[in-house]
């Protein structure tokens, strides 16, 4: 047998595509560099080597010296989102030099970001120069700087600028992002926002970027500045020109629903609210703030294109996102009598104007990019919209009538039936034709009650299958067997497999899936991460020895104290910097430290580190 894991990472199409970069904004000629931490496929804590662009240019970020390479996480205090953690010592990452980058006449950049060192001191967030004496290659560099004010280069140090009263803090989230647009007047020509705000607009003599031929740094000013900035990295977003209002109310709220960052204002899209359901992810949209600054046609980072709505008007918005559901066709009991199964996941919708009152844009088409889902026969589609707005699809009259565009894309014209806060869905008539996909994979692992771990998958068709073998790890790298599940050999239909795990890993686990042919031939699928809660009366300490980093779990009251020593007994914990990604899991940086035993204390608990 041979199954297929969807694992879907979209690559971005030309315009004739709608604009498929982030918030539905932009595409490869337009958006340079896109680095999402959710785009790494790595094991939790470990070090960093090559971060990649998911613009669809490869200008990936790098390091090569383990030294100065910064670290993965698969959560994080950015709304339990995956980070790249730079530690302020020596971590740095840098994409080299394109053309895209500069030689502009505008520019937008946006990162979402946790400090955890500002004093004062410059830290760069990124910068593409060759040191400040240098106007040569001197394109921008953004930083945090005296007072923890976020500072602004755009061409030289010529027109700095910095946010005056506005100061950032250690342990916050930010969505913070500068404009740059030599068209406009030398005094309106740069500006910075932290969130939806633009807090500062500054003078900018400079018509132009120049072409500089530096690479861009992360994490520092220009590569190799020797002061660093420390923090959680979760995106870093390139645009090679200047973003009008619509561009950045999108881009916006695709990032502050996904990283749970309120906005201020123009936040348009509310169903990641918790009360809608958490519809946070791959937010896009479309709208129109005149007849000159609008959007009708995109996509972003998800499988979803709207395009064409009939009845735009100015100050109207349609805006969608998903609540993260498996994008196979696996839910087979939330359908009408006439669907075999539909897709786990599903979209809702914002259709407002900027008083958050429900408009209409008109019909709409949708597109669904099925790439990677196997065979697809058209007539086998259908939408599903809960028009009744109760968060079920089994009372729903399924809509027919897609039309193949090629490449996979498969629409549904002219649209009226999706509006304001209501949710919709794809679903197929006949799994078998049109199975969403064809082999299907579905494998998940779920901690129950912290005690035991529930073991699922769904298989659509098999073809020569001898045996699953579940197997788990501590650390993602070394796996071992925990059991064998015949499998059925040959089948056509859709099996339910079930298991568990009756004696977890307490703390951070993964599982996978080994499939074996007949033949001997066997295929792995992707891997899930549990976290079963330690006992209050323990804490857990990982790694031991460590390098430079250590995780402890334990109860909130236990860890309300933590207290670090060395073998003479005195206490260090001020030469250490402790960070929670929540209150009961503490991280602690042990980088500055030489390596030696040390004695870690919480509440009432004592645990002994060895640092290499």
């Amino acid at each position: 047998m041979r199954y297929t894991v969807i694992l879907l990472k979209f690559l971005l199409f030309s315009i004739s595509f709608g604009q498929t970069g982030p918030g539905g904004v932009g595409n490869t000629a337009s958006n340079g560099v896109w680095l999402r931490a959710d785009n790494i496929d790595q094991t939790d804590g470990t070090p960093v080597i090559s971060w990649a662009d998911a613009s669809g240019n490869a200008n990936d970020a790098e390091q090569i010296d383990p030294a100065l390479q910064p670290l993965y996480f698969v959560s994080s205090a950015l709304n339990s989102m995956p980070i790249v953690r730079f530690d302020g010592g020596n971590d740095e990452m840098a994409v080299p030099d394109a053309a895209i980058l500069d030689g502009t006449t505008g520019i937008t950049f946006y990162t979402v970001l946790r400090p955890n060192n500002l004093s004062g001191a410059p830290r760069g967030i990124l910068g593409k120069r060759v040191t400040f004496t240098d106007p040569t290659n001197y394109a921008y560099t953004w930083f945090f700087y005296t007072g923890s004010r976020l500072y602004l280069d755009v061409h030289t140090q010529n027109n700095r600028f910095d946010t005056g009263g506005s100061t950032f803090s250690n342990a916050t989230n930010y969505i913070l992002s500068w404009n740059y647009d030599g068209t406009l007047a030398a005094g309106n020509r740069s500006s910075i926002r932290s969130e939806s705000n633009v807090i500062v607009t500054s003078t900018e003599a400079s018509t132009s970027l120049p072409n500089s031929n530096r690479d861009l740094a992360l994490g520092a000013l220009n590569t190799g500045y020797g002061t660093y900035l420390g923090a959680d990295y979760a995106e870093v977003i390139h645009f090679n020109y200047a973003l009008d209002a619509v561009d950045h109310i999108m881009v916006q709220d695709y990032l502050s629903a996904k990283y749970n960052i309120a906005l201020s204002s123009e936040d348009y899209y509310d169903e990641d609210d918790p009360g809608n359901g958490d519809y946070d992810f791959d937010v896009a949209g479309i709208g129109q703030i005149s007849a000159t600054v609008f959007n009708d046609d995109a996509q972003g980072s998800g499988i979803v294109r709207i395009s064409n709505p009939r009845d735009l008007n100015d100050d109207e918005f349609f805006i969608w996102g998903h609540d993260g559901g498996t994008q196979q066709a696996i839910e087979s009991t939330d359908v009408p009598a006439s669907l075999d199964a539909r897709f786990e996941r599903v979209w809702r919708v914002s259709e407002v104007n900027s008083s958050l009152t429900a408009v209409d844009v008109g019909g709409i088409d949708i597109s669904f990019d099925l790439t990677g889902l196997g065979s697809v026969t058209t007539t086998d589609l259908r939408l599903l919209i809960d028009t009744d707005n109760d968060g079920n699809f089994n009372d729903e009259t399924p809509i027919a009538g897609a039309t193949d565009l090629g490449g996979d894309i498969y629409q549904f014209a002219n649209l009226t039936g999706i509006t304001n806060n209501l949710r919709f869905t794809l679903g197929t008539i006949n799994s078998i034709q049109t199975p969403l996909p064809i082999e299907l994979m579905h494998f998940q692992a779920k901690a129950i009650d912290n005690e035991f771990v529930e073991l699922k998958w769904l298989t659509a068709s098999e073809t020569n299958n001898d045996y699953f073998t579940v197997q788990r790890s501590k650390d993602g790298i070394n796996w071992i067997d925990l059991f064998e599940v015949d499998g059925a050999g040959n089948s056509s239909t859709l099996i339910d497999y079930l298991e568990l795990d009756r004696d977890p890993i307490i703390g951070q686990s993964y599982y996978r899936l080994k499939q074996t042919d007949y033949d001997g031939a066997f295929e792995y699928s992707n891997s899930q991460s549990v976290f079963i809660e330690i006992n209050s009366q323990e804490i857990l300490v990982y790694p031991n020895p460590t390098n430079d980093q250590i995780t402890i779990i334990g109860s909130e009251q236990e860890l309300s104290e933590i207290r670090l020593f060395n073998t003479l007994g005195q206490e260090i914990t001020s030469q250490v910097f402790i960070e929670f990604s929540n209150p009961e899991m503490a991280h602690i940086e042990l980088i500055d430290l030489a390596p030696g035993i040390f004695h870690l204390k919480t509440k009432t608990l004592a645990e002994k580190v060895i640092k290499n």
